[in-house]
């Protein structure tokens, strides 16, 4: 009895109101692409008149008038003077209700409006109807099922400790604790810092500019074949060299920019030639690092290899199970979502590397030169972050704000900061929404590994079956084991 009254129970008279309101205001959303869609919104001229006349007796009630008390204005004259506002305010009003309600309904993720009605112009009068149009670019429609990131398999090279690795780990170790020493009356080194002072007479253009030949730049300018132009040169000496630079290596040296893009002749005066001096790996480094002897040296060279062998396995194993994600739920990508990323890349690589312990000054070196590469690999990095987002969704995967605070105290205590000027720093820099993500990203492949299935296979055949993966760079603090 009581069902069948709550069934047959008429609406309230607000629930009425309600929806012939929403009766007379419709919107539509239409999928043009698979990541573009067309938003309509319209208002039948009765539902806007209503709503025009409620908004102007709401307005009329607030309103003092000269020579009329507060809401006792005749409502002509309120019309009168404030009928454009009302009117514009009304238009923005029902739209952004309209859209907002679209774009919550269809769960769309909107990136950039492609276009959009003039709403400031939009001339509207009472007794009309309105219609109005959004073409917008938004992610797209992609569900993933668990069976799309549950269960994966991938192959990762079985990397062993070799006597080379361990050579050159050894070589690395020592190069830690190198010192530089200044180099008279001999040729430079492909591998020394040279200071030169570096001029293009053509634009009255001169600047001292430090460089290492093996890098084959000059401040703004690659040169090819600056090595061989270098052998047998001295601190002292005056040579030419060939660059070539991009309007956007000189945007900060307006003189340079008539030569963006050309072969110029760069005049060096070399002025300071330094060489590192790399420690030999003895008793006394050995002494001298807090270390015992070479035999203790070579077991922690030993023991820190063995750790980035590890590392570097799982680093690669959580990239070719996110691949196997891409390959499972393709999705295309907004272009505009594109053209931002690198901008947001960058500022993406700046926290993980200060969440390695890079110094920032360095963090900040390294993630502006890896904002350069190519969009291929930006597109990947998207994709995969998207759908990381979606599987980290369905899976109910969440980052605290306790893990949060953790990792700002860890950047704090190895900055040497207090952890107020820390968070300051990120905040200012819009680092820890970008935290938040990159650390539920993170949790995220923990989750695929911990549900695939890793197999290890020899180097040589992995290189042959993922011949045109993309594998991911190695990470790593300055002077770390590099595999």
């Amino acid at each position: 009895m009581s069902e069948s009254k709550k069934d047959t129970a008429a609406p309230s008279p607000e629930a009425e109101q309600k929806d012939e309101a929403e009766e007379g205001l419709r919107a539509t959303v239409e999928r043009t692409g698979p990541c573009e869609c067309t938003v309509r919104i319209e208002a039948d001229a009765d539902y806007l008149r209503d709503r025009y006349q409620k908004e102007l007796e709401s307005l009329r009630g607030e309103l003092r008038l000269p020579g009329f008390r507060r809401g006792r204005a005749p409502s002509g004259l309120v019309e009168r003077r404030m009928g454009t506002t009302v009117r514009s305010d009304l238009i923005a009003s029902v739209v952004a209700e309209a859209y907002d309600d679209a774009v919550d309904e269809n769960g769309l993720t909107v990136v950039s409006q492609k276009e959009a009605p003039d709403l400031e112009n939009y001339a509207w009068e009472p007794g009309q109807p309105a219609e109005f149009e959004f073409k917008c670019e938004v992610l797209p429609a992609v569900e993933v099922e668990e069976k799309d990131y549950k269960g994966l398999e991938a192959e990762v090279p079985a990397l062993e400790m070799t006597d080379e690795l361990f050579a050159r780990e050894m070589e690395r170790f020592a190069q830690q604790f190198a010192t530089w020493e200044e180099v008279t009356g001999t040729g430079i080194d492909w591998d020394d810092y040279v200071e030169a002072e570096v001029s293009i007479p053509e634009v009255n253009w001169a600047e001292t500019i430090g460089f290492y030949p093996r890098s084959e730049r000059i401040g703004p300018f690659t040169v090819e074949g600056v090595k061989a132009v270098l052998v047998g040169a001295k601190a002292g000496d005056k040579v030419e060299v060939e660059g070539q630079t991009t309007q956007e290596q000189v945007s900060r040296r307006p003189q340079l920019e008539p030569l963006a893009g050309q072969k110029t002749k760069l005049r060096l005066h070399l002025v300071h030639v330094t060489r590192r001096k790399v420690p030999a790996l003895d008793e006394d480094l050995a002494r001298k690092v807090g270390l015992g002897s070479v035999k203790e040296i070579e077991s922690y060279v030993r023991g820190r290899l063995q750790q980035a062998l590890v590392e570097r396995k799982a680093q690669i194993a959580r990239h070719m199970l996110v691949d196997k994600v891409l390959e499972n739920a393709p999705c295309e990508l907004p272009p505009s979502l594109v053209e931002r990323a690198a901008e947001e890349e960058q500022l993406r690589r700046l926290v993980r590397l200060l969440r390695m312990g890079v110094a920032r000054q360095d963090a900040e070196r390294m993630a502006a030169e890896h904002a350069t590469r190519s969009r291929e690999s930006i597109v990947r990095s998207l994709k995969a972050s998207y759908l990381l987002r979606k599987v980290a969704e369905a899976e109910r995967i969440v980052v605290t704000e306790a893990e949060v605070d953790g990792q700002v105290r860890a950047f704090a205590a190895r900055q040497g900061w207090r952890e107020e000027r820390a968070r300051t720093y990120m905040e200012e820099r819009g680092m820890i929404r970008a935290l938040r993500d990159d650390m539920r990203e993170s949790k995220t492949e923990d989750f695929l590994a911990e549900h695939g299935r890793v197999t290890e296979i020899p180097p040589d055949e992995f290189a042959k079956r993922h011949a045109h993966a993309e594998m991911p760079e190695v990470e790593e603090a300055p002077g770390g084991a590099e595999i």
